[in-house]
Order: structure tokens, then sequence, then C-alpha cells
């Protein structure tokens, strides 16, 4: 890809008058294929055409702009080119076919520039890839879920004021200020569109491009003469984040929404029975930014029950949503018209059959993805300062508040008795900070890495972890304390997870958490590491991203790697070049 910014000088940052930031204000920009597996890597000083892989460290400037003041700029933590960037971005044979997008990744101003528009959807392979013979009477839409605000004089707000909607929403895909502008919820860029939907169903491939809204996704159906007079209809959970989702045979729907990262509300498929392929029905869909899902949408009965078209309608809906006490109340809105329009007679299936064989019980094939991108993963030096986390440890990482105005993340390492380990604390911080960023090498031959992970929200509001270049999974209860192993549904892999906020006493530091006075409900995942570079895992409600909730990694070589000859600067994270 040959990147070109041709932007203006941003109008509006809320960071670009912080001490060393100013350089946002000419609005550099960069790209990021959020979800991929693919390799973060930098050019060597050796290359004659410069290419960065999926490498959130570079920033491209438009020399119109003027030329950036970086003497004076503490904030750069990357390369700084003009004009343009050429990207180079390796897909392993062995990655999952899916839904991914594209968006910048400019610290500081993802806010804006998000908002503003500047996002796509990506498709690796195709649907039938995951599900096999599936009939071509099914059709299959993409829909890009992307919020703005406009003012009354008719600027764009693209700094986003979550509270900018004080009054109800009188119209399908909007809401008012009874001070300021209106907020504008399309679908593929359409306020209020149509959707037909024929009898045998549609799979819809839904992003939630927003900058920082939370999306409750519903299809509501009014009900001719039953009671509730409107229902939320029953989906089928195709895919997560990319990865189609098979569930084990028999399992619970408490589990289920757990290890599903509370992302749908599991129910009951109708007419399926317990001893037939397992699948996942939800009747509703909890959106936060970045994340996509896969659905079957097809005519129901208000008992759940496949019929044919009907001519009967629906709405497409985010409910609202309270991120909690301290957090954001983002607006129900209606966002498009169903229609189940009548068409020939069809035999439905109760549940469409997933078979993935990009992935099984224990999850993706990281080994043969490690081995796709052999020479990428062995252009990354080795480090002796980076170590394995021994057996039975985890990593605890903490969302919390350096200070009452901005978002930051601390971390420290537990022992397997779940104790922490002395000297490895670092308290909240905002990025860049002065945090050292986690630091672990791949194992023997660049072969992949399992850690497991406690995420703890120490904040009375919603944050939404992401992680770059790999995807985990979450744990039961059973798996945490080791009453049971292995995966209780295969396939269920995400790049982001709900943090759901804490108490009231949660005020955003580690110190209140460890009184006792914040209680809250920490997120155990197991995540695999098998590209090595350098890359960020951060909140992905970008207000808190670009307020300092992010913080770096480096994936180095393993010691006995064939090509450990390469110059690799990037993991000098801490200056631009």
């Amino acid at each position: 890809m040959h990147f070109v910014n041709k932007l203006p000088k941003i109008p509006e940052s809320k960071h670009s008058v912080e001490p060393g930031e100013q350089f946002l204000g000419q609005n550099p920009t960069n790209i990021h294929t959020h979800g991929m597996l693919v390799s973060p890597s930098e050019p060597s000083p050796a290359d004659k055409k410069p290419e960065y892989g999926d490498n959130i460290f570079v920033l491209t400037f438009n020399s119109a702009n003027g030329a950036p003041d970086l003497a004076s700029s503490t904030h750069l933590h990357g390369d700084v080119r003009t004009d343009s960037t050429d990207y180079q971005i390796t897909i392993p044979a062995h990655h999952p076919s899916g839904l991914f997008w594209f968006h910048p990744h400019a610290h500081g101003i993802s806010l804006n520039q998000i908002s503003a528009g500047l996002s796509g959807i990506i498709t690796v392979g195709q649907v039938s890839d995951y599900l096999p013979g599936l009939p071509d009477n099914i059709g299959i839409r993409h829909l890009i879920l992307k919020d703005i605000q406009v003012n009354d004089d008719e600027t764009l707000n693209d700094q986003e004021n979550p509270a900018l909607c004080d009054l109800p929403s009188t119209a399908p895909g909007e809401c008012d200020s009874s001070s300021d502008g209106k907020w504008y919820f399309t679908v593929n860029g359409q306020q209020n569109p149509s959707i037909n939907v024929k009898s045998a169903g549609k799979i819809w491939r839904l992003t939630n491009a927003s900058g920082s809204a939370t999306y409750e996704l519903q299809l509501t159906k009014k009900n001719d003469g039953a009671s509730p007079a409107t229902t939320g209809m029953v989906m089928q959970v195709l895919s997560i984040d990319g990865i189609s989702v098979t569930p084990s045979k028999g399992i619970s729907n408490g589990n289920l929404k757990q290890i599903g990262g509370a992302k749908f509300k599991p129910v009951a498929c109708p007419g399926v029975k317990s001893d037939s392929p397992a699948a996942i029905c939800a009747s509703k869909l909890h959106m936060m930014p970045s994340s996509r899902a896969e659905i079957w949408v097809v005519n129901r009965d208000s008992k759940g029950n496949i019929i044919n078209g009907d001519g009967s309608q629906a709405t497409l809906q985010t409910t609202g949503y309270s991120t909690g006490s301290a957090g954001d109340k983002w607006p129900a809105v209606g966002l498009a018209q169903v229609n189940f329009n009548a068409s020939e007679i069809i035999e439905h299936p109760p549940v469409l059959k997933i078979q993935d064989d990009k992935h099984d019980s224990t999850g993706l094939n990281y080994t043969e993805i490690a081995k796709d991108l052999t020479t990428a993963n062995a252009a990354v030096n080795s480090d002796s300062a980076c170590q394995p986390l021994p057996s039975g440890w985890k990593r605890r990482i903490f969302f919390g508040y350096p200070t009452p105005i901005n978002f930051g993340l601390g971390l420290e390492l537990v022992d397997e008795k779940g104790q922490s380990v002395p000297d490895t604390f670092q308290d909240v911080t905002a990025f860049p900070g002065s945090g050292q960023p986690i630091c672990l090498p791949l194992a023997n031959g660049n072969t992949p890495v399992n850690e497991h992970w406690e995420v703890v929200n120490l904040t009375a509001e919603d944050h939404n972890f992401h992680i770059h270049q790999t995807k985990f999974r979450v744990l039961t209860a059973g798996e945490i304390t080791g009453t049971t192993t292995g995966m209780s549904s295969k396939g269920i892999l995400q790049d982001n997870v709900p943090l759901l906020s804490g108490s009231d006493g949660c005020d955003g530091t580690i110190a209140s958490w460890k009184s006792g006075a914040c209680q809250t409900s920490p997120v155990n995942v197991e995540i695999s590491f098998a590209i090595a570079g350098d890359f960020v895992y951060h909140c992905h409600i970008l207000e808190h991203e670009d307020g300092g909730m992010m913080a770096t990694i480096h994936i180095a070589s393993s010691a006995d790697s064939a090509l450990n000859t390469a110059v690799n600067h990037q993991h000098d994270i801490g200056h631009h070049h």
C-alpha cells in the first residue's frame, strides 16, 4: 500500500495543546489492520524502498501543514515520514478467514480521525471457508456502524462529546442536543436505511467503527397480538472478531456468556436438540468500539422459530447503554428498518453448521502462523533482557487513572501462589510514561508461547481491552482455579473484550483495589504470542486510548533463531528516528 497524507490541519484536538504534543495539530496519521495476525515489521537501514508492516509507531505528516517541531516533542515514539509511507503487509497462509478492519492509530488524535470517518473493513477469505455448503440463496451483507457529531453551524465535532444527546431520539439514526448540534448514527454511511431479507435469510457482517460509542444491538420486531408487543429477535452468532465460533455441546449459557466476553446475550437456539450440532444464538449483541460480529438474520416468529418471509418488519437498533457511574450514557437510537420480504417457500435448517479448519479445540494454529512469518520473526533480534514468564505465573494488567484527568495502565507479575512478585510492580501511568514495555521472547525456534493475563478495571466505568498482533480467549472460572482444563468452547477467540465497571469505590488507583474499597471483576485471558516485534495493548474507547490508556509490548526472537543478525531499531520505542 502506498499511503498518502493529504489531511488538513486538525480543527480541534484535546491533546494537541498539551506540552510536547503540539505536532498533533498538523494531523499526522498512519494505518493499522485491526485484528490481523501480521508482522509489525519495520524496514532495516539497508532497504532502498522502506516498507512497513502493521506498524503503528510510524507517523506520516502532510508537508503542506508545515514541518513538525520534533525538537520540543516528548511524545513522538517512532519513525517520522513526510507525505507518504509504503506498507507491505504479508498475510500468513494459515490466517483465519473472517472480518477485520483498518483505521489510523496516531496516538492523541485517534478519536478525531476515526470520528471524522477514517476507517474501512477488510475481509480475508470467504464466508464459505467456515460455512461450507452455504446455500446460494443466503445472501451476505457487510454493515459498518459509524457515528458523527455535527454542530449547529454545520462544523464537525470530531472530539466527540459522549453527553451530547440530552434529548430523546425523535428520528431514526439521530439524536439531538438542547444546546448544540446533532449526533448521527449511520449504517454504511446511510441514515436509517432499509435492509431487505428474503426467506433464506442473510448473513450480516457487522463492524463497530465508532471512536468511542458502545452499541447494544437488537433486532426488535412487532408481534401481532402477542405479548410482549415487541421482542428481541433470535440471531445465530457465526463469528466474533474475525474468528468463527463453534461451541462445545452442552455448555451452559453462563459459561458461554463468560467465554464470549459478554459480547452477546446467549439464548437457546429454537429447534436445536441437545445432541444436535452446537451453535450460539443470541437476542442481543454488546459491541464496544472495534468489535465485529457475524450473524445469520432470518425471519422468526415471537417464539424464535424460523418462518418464511411474510412481509413483516423489524428495527435494527441500539437500545442504549451506560458504561458505569463514572462513565458514559450511550443513547438509544434506531439504526435501520429490516423487511422480511415474501419469497419462495424454503425449508430452513435450525442453525447453520460451522466447520473451520483454521482452528481446533486448542484455538488457532499459531505454530503454522509463526512458520508462515519465519523471515519477519527472525529479523527481530533476540534480547537476553526479555525473559519468559515462569510456569504458573501470570501478568496482572491494571486499567486506571494516573491522575484525575487522564487514563493509564499499570502492571505486576503474580507467581504460582497468587502472590505479587517483588520488583515487578509498575503503577498506573499514561502512555508513553516511564513504564518499561512488556518484554518476552518466542520459544525455541521462534515457536509460539502462551501467557495468562489477569486484566483488572480499577475504575467505575467500562473499558475495552484490545491487543495487537494476536488473539486471546477468556478463561472460565474453573480454568482460572485449575479445577477444569482445556477450552470449554472452541473458537471463541477475540481481539477485544469488555472490562465492566467496578464499584463506586473504584477511583482508578491500585491502592483502592488492594484495600478492598474497589470491588471489580477481573477478566482472565490466555494469549498466544507467535509474531515478533513491537506493538501495543490499550483501551479501544479512543477517548481513553488518546488520554494515555495504552502500553507497549516487545516480542523478541528466541536466542536460537536462525537469522538473529538483522538490525532491528524498532525496540527503542521511546525515541523518534
